[in-house]
């Protein structure tokens, strides 16, 4: 640790996480949820018993983050902003931890930088709007990170017992950060301290070992619920060089790797003091970026996928690590550094704008446009259905279940099971063949369906995954033969983005 570390002000840390976070929290209420963001939001919503169900027997990897956002939401309700704000706040703790992080193992300028760079990752930008525990990780992250560096340089033992007591909370809030452990073990290596902190450090690590050992035996058990995750392929490159940091915004990526570049031949050229080199960001940072990366692709490879690129917005802080000491080292002249930052920062607008708009989400879901569209036009008395879409993997009462009062004093038909009775994360429904009975007590049905396409579309996700969505037309599909054969003739119709909502009447 560099002496020049303590000769911050405090008042540094709290100023950048409050600049991110009022750059994260801006516009998060205009897109509509997502896929993911509807399980966040019908997860959290259930009575306490029925989560502890549905963890129990489907989704204890998320158990820590549904339990939080269900106190969370029990207070300021399960509005976009209200599901997104958790996240927004933990992008400007993050930032603020890396701040104080980067101080301890540098100059003050090195640790503003930093911060600054955190703030404008496209994938922080990206976290700080999405309902899901990806910025949480990212802030449990580096200051679990904070505790540990803290410790390997304190005489006090209390700072193991905490660093024990944040790890066991980072494994259950997402598992991945597990990958920690190495990175630490190789932070010390690399700052020659393995001597006189290993023990306490061991001993902290198979403490948090023993008591998540139930937890961690229930999410194997569970891996069912990543089956879906691609294996990695050619695109692999991709994944990691822009989806996995730089999310929609390559010109962003290919600025980074010049700052790099540029960074590393003025270091080399100028003979940097090895010491700095070994003492300060980069022992941290280089672990943190390759270690996690490395366990998932020979998991993914011997094993079965589970690398996603969201999956590694814990490792952000690293990356802004790196980045704050590149543009430490390109500060000569000083204005450069200012000049690279404001670089970066238009590099990102383009992205953090998508990130912010309606349809921003994957696939372009419309969740959120189509509840609003229940509420402003389906009355109580009417019936309703859901129906499929070939880009949502549930049926569309996920349209109803983020938010239900849209649907106040109207008679749901077609559900077969409720998830919340039965454990699991989504409903399941009937097919319209045995729904006669239903019909017979409704003159006017509201169906929620997929929009008509004239054409097939496919759709790659940054998640590895391709998605083909075949012709559609509501007035050729067998749903709307079933309709019509129980009297039903089609008087509206009308698309929000991607959902189709029709109106029929006996």
């Amino acid at each position: 640790m560099t002496s020049r570390g303590a000769r911050t002000p405090a008042v540094f840390a709290p100023i950048v996480g409050v600049v991110a976070f009022a750059i994260g929290v801006t516009a998060a209420w205009v897109p509509s949820f997502w896929y993911d963001e509807a399980a966040t939001v019908y997860s959290s919503r259930r009575p306490f018993p029925e989560l502890l169900d549905l963890l129990r027997s489907t989704d204890v990897v998320h158990g820590a983050y549904y339990v939080a956002m269900h106190l969370w939401g029990s207070v300021f309700g399960f509005s976009e902003l209200s599901m997104r704000l958790p996240s927004a706040l933990a992008v400007g703790v993050a930032a603020a931890g890396v701040v104080v992080l980067a101080q301890r193992l540098s100059t003050v300028r090195v640790a503003l930088l930093s911060g600054v760079a955190f703030a404008l990752l496209p994938r922080v930008l990206w976290a700080a709007v999405e309902a899901r525990s990806y910025a949480a990780t990212a802030a449990v992250a580096v200051w679990l990170t904070v505790v540990f560096v803290v410790a390997l340089h304190s005489r006090s033992r209390w700072w193991w017992v905490l660093y024990c007591a944040m790890l066991t909370v980072s494994i259950v809030l997402f598992v991945y950060l597990a990958t920690l452990v190495g990175v630490h073990l190789l932070i010390m290596l690399a700052r020659r301290r393995l001597r006189a902190s290993f023990l306490p450090w061991s001993a902290a690590v198979g403490t948090t070992l023993a008591v998540t050992a139930v937890f961690l035996k229930v999410v194997f058990r569970q891996a069912k619920q990543v089956g879906w995750i691609p294996p990695i392929d050619g695109n692999f490159p991709r994944v990691v060089l822009e989806y996995q940091w730089f999310l929609g915004a390559p010109l962003f990526g290919i600025l980074v790797g010049v700052i790099l570049v540029a960074a590393l031949y003025v270091s080399v050229t100028k003979k940097s003091d090895s010491a700095d080199w070994r003492s300060g960001p980069l022992p941290v940072a280089l672990p943190w970026i390759v270690v996690p990366m490395a366990v998932m692709v020979v998991y993914s490879i011997v094993r079965s996928p589970i690398y996603l690129d969201r999956y590694f917005t814990f490792t952000t802080p690293a990356v802004a690590l790196l980045l704050g000491v590149a543009l430490d080292r390109l500060s000569r002249p000083r204005w450069l550094s200012v000049l690279l930052v404001g670089a970066l920062a238009s590099a990102a607008l383009p992205a953090y704008l998508q990130q912010r708009s309606s349809w921003a989400k994957p696939l372009q879901m419309d969740f959120s446009a189509a509840n609003e569209f229940a509420s402003a036009n389906v009355v109580p008395g009417d019936c309703v259905l859901f129906g499929r879409a070939a880009w949502n993997p549930s049926s569309q009462r996920l349209i109803e279940d983020i938010d239900p009062s849209s649907f106040n004093g109207t008679r749901s038909i077609g559900l077969a099971k409720d998830a919340a009775d039965w454990g699991q994360l989504w409903d399941d429904e009937r097919p319209l063949s045995e729904l006669a009975p239903e019909f017979a007590g409704c003159q006017v049905i509201w169906y929620f369906t997929d929009r008509d396409r004239s054409d097939p579309e496919t759709v790659r996700l940054t998640s590895n995954d391709t998605w083909v969505l075949p012709p559609s037309n509501f007035e050729s599909s067998a749903d709307y033969s079933e309709l019509h054969s129980a009297g039903f003739r089609v008087v509206e119709q009308h698309t929000v983005h991607v959902t189709q909502v029709v109106r029929l009447v006996r």
